[in-house]
């Protein structure tokens, strides 16, 4: 009975911990040969919005090269719009996340809200500029589930069961005294 009560009680008190990891993405613009004229700046809204009650980053990949694909360089600048739907400026200044030159970069920033941000890319030079963008909101966050499988568990298990089989062989055993 004792291998029972061990077994049960070893079964219910061990926990198994299981971490999952969930992983969400979202295109947010993605084009090759984007061009920039010679001496002009281009500005591109775009809506991003990210993934609720999870850590957002947004991963911005930039290759820029000229016309018969030798790299160049442009100025690039990552602005928040403060709830202004467009690459005008509003009432508020913009917030800048991103302000320098780049030829062929990566860039990783910690995201926290939905709304408006500008992709302003700068050409002061005289030749037409072809930019290979990827911008991308990826979020991340843990499952973590208690679960009752692990091996200690299985042990404890397997330790009550050998215990019942025990007390049920007892039991099936025990010889009967007659009441005189």
């Amino acid at each position: 009975m004792a291998l029972l009560i061990v077994g049960l009680v070893a079964y219910a008190s061990i926990p198994s911990v299981h971490t999952t990891p969930i992983v969400n993405s979202q295109n947010v613009w993605v084009q090759n040969g984007f061009p920039i004229q010679a001496r002009s700046l281009v500005e591109q809204p775009k809506n991003i919005t990210i993934f609720s009650g999870m850590n957002n980053q947004l991963t911005v990949n930039l290759t820029v090269s000229e016309r018969h694909g030798t790299t160049s360089s442009v100025h690039f600048e990552l602005l928040g719009m403060n709830n202004s739907q467009s690459c005008s400026p509003s009432s508020r200044p913009p917030v800048v996340l991103i302000d320098q030159l780049v030829s062929n970069q990566s860039f990783n920033i910690p995201f926290s809200a939905t709304g408006t941000y500008c992709f302003r890319f700068d050409n002061s030079s005289q030749t037409l500029k072809n930019i290979d963008i990827s911008a991308r909101v990826v979020g991340t966050t843990e499952q973590i589930i208690v679960a009752r499988d692990g091996s200690a568990n299985t042990a404890g298990l397997g330790l009550g069961a050998v215990g019942l089989v025990v007390a049920l062989y007892g039991c099936s055993r025990k010889s009967i005294i007659p009441w005189e």
